[in-house]
């Protein structure tokens, strides 16, 4: 068993794996930063790509066009890195519309990575270095990633992840506010899955911000036992049904 979990490890620290590692730790650092200078740098991740994304593929494109073959070979079947690549980037862009307002720094590493990903494998494939013709075994490799895009779409166009999670995640969230209200204590930190930032008593509830969500003004989730309301003028709030409510801050602007 040791054996085969060094072979395992030793496996992933291969080139072929090192473009999912570098998306899954940044996945990782997007969710687990606090909110900051840090964490905006991967709100800001598209307009710097954007400047860069030209001269890269140019770059791409002479240093292969240098090293191939004419004519150009044919494609081979999309590797397990390709294909862990498009799953991570699947999975951060239903993530970052999972939480109220959207989280930008996770739909920007998502969208990149599913835009970038195409190009990047498309110049690998044109290297001598990519592999022998055919590439992994299973022609059922060319439909995975066309499949995970299209679930992808689906989910975050024809139902709301949001609201979805957020009804996975009620009835962990009302025994936290039912104890933050008896204690009139609400401490930051995990709550069912919810990085829960910010979190005040107002009008006989307790309302709190999640991590990384909202662009210009603080984004998340309010509860107001029965026999309370909401205030007026602090926020707006849209009524999820007993007692919760969206809640988002004031426009800053």
């Amino acid at each position: 068993m040791i054996t085969n979990g060094t072979a395992a490890l030793r496996r992933l620290t291969f080139p072929g794996f090192r473009g999912p590692i570098l998306v899954a730790a940044m996945l990782t650092a997007v969710v687990a930063l606090p909110d900051g200078r840090l964490r905006n740098q991967f709100t800001l991740l598209p307009l710097f790509m954007i400047a860069l994304i030209f001269p890269l593929l140019l770059i791409g494109v002479v240093v292969v066009g240098a090293t191939v073959s004419w004519p150009l070979t044919r494609l081979r079947r999309p590797g397990t890195s390709a294909l862990l690549g498009v799953a991570l980037g699947c999975a951060a862009v239903v993530l970052g519309m999972s939480v109220p307002g959207q989280d930008l720094a996770l739909l920007s590493v998502g969208v990149l990575t599913l835009i970038g990903l195409p190009f990047a494998w498309l110049l690998w494939q044109q290297w001598p270095v990519a592999g022998p013709a055919g590439g992994p075994a299973g022609r059922w490799r060319w439909a995975v990633a066309p499949l995970l895009v299209a679930a992808t779409a689906l989910t975050v166009t024809q139902t709301d992840p949001a609201e979805a999670r957020f009804a996975l995640a009620r009835p962990a969230l009302t025994d936290w506010a039912d104890h933050a209200l008896a204690t009139g204590t609400a401490d930051r930190g995990w709550v069912a899955g919810y990085r829960v930032i910010g979190t005040e008593f107002v009008g006989g509830g307790v309302k709190f911000a999640i991590g990384g969500s909202g662009t210009f003004a603080a984004h998340g989730y309010a509860y107001f036992p029965p026999g309370t309301t909401p205030p007026a003028k602090k926020g707006h709030y849209i009524p999820m049904g007993d007692g919760w409510y969206d809640w988002e801050e004031n426009d800053r602007f």
